[in-house]
């Protein structure tokens, strides 16, 4: 089976991001549209159509910013709409007593929901300091890190930190940390 983002994940995507920050011009619907996505009925997309959508959505999220930046916003931006949802809300709330290590370290059950492609691995190297592996990071690894930086934001972890680098494999390792 290729790689498929599932419909709740763009559903989701097209609430938070879109809709909440009302980029859904007239314009920017063509323009998604043109990449294969429909905003008013969103879907299931190959992994290719949802790449499209990020860096389609990085730019006219944060026009003038690098690809890079850009995406990183974009990773906060989609993180912080949930967090402002019902049941972000709820799952806030939980996390925040579980705190910030374990939530890292369930990432693994957290991306499962999202793809069937994605996998991670999380290592712990200390009480502040967990490498999460991504066996895929759709090369929008700036995204990735936007979205698990700003986890760390809204558990209130002192001094988040996340870094990434590809690996041979393919991979990429984004080490985790923050202050005690």
């Amino acid at each position: 089976m290729a790689g498929v983002i599932y419909r709740h994940t763009v559903e989701a995507f097209v609430q938070r991001v879109l809709l909440r920050r009302g980029l859904l011009s007239l314009e920017f619907d063509r323009e998604l549209r043109a990449l294969g996505v429909d905003a008013s009925r969103p879907t299931e997309l190959p992994v290719a159509v949802w790449d499209a959508l990020l860096r389609t959505t990085a730019k006219r999220l944060s026009p003038g910013k690098s690809d890079a930046d850009a995406l990183d916003d974009l990773g906060r931006e989609q993180l912080r709409g949930y967090t402002e949802g019902l049941v972000g809300r709820a799952l806030l709330t939980v996390l925040r007593l579980i705190g910030p290590r374990r939530t890292m370290l369930r990432m693994m059950e957290n991306f499962r929901t999202a793809d069937n492609v994605t996998e991670v691995r999380a290592r712990e190297l200390g009480p502040t300091a967990i490498d999460l592996e991504f066996n895929s990071d759709f090369d929008v690894p700036t995204y990735i890190r936007g979205l698990l930086e700003e986890s760390l934001v809204v558990l209130r972890a002192k001094e988040p930190k996340v870094v990434f680098k590809k690996q041979a494999s393919g991979s990429t390792v984004f080490s985790v940390s923050w202050s005690p």
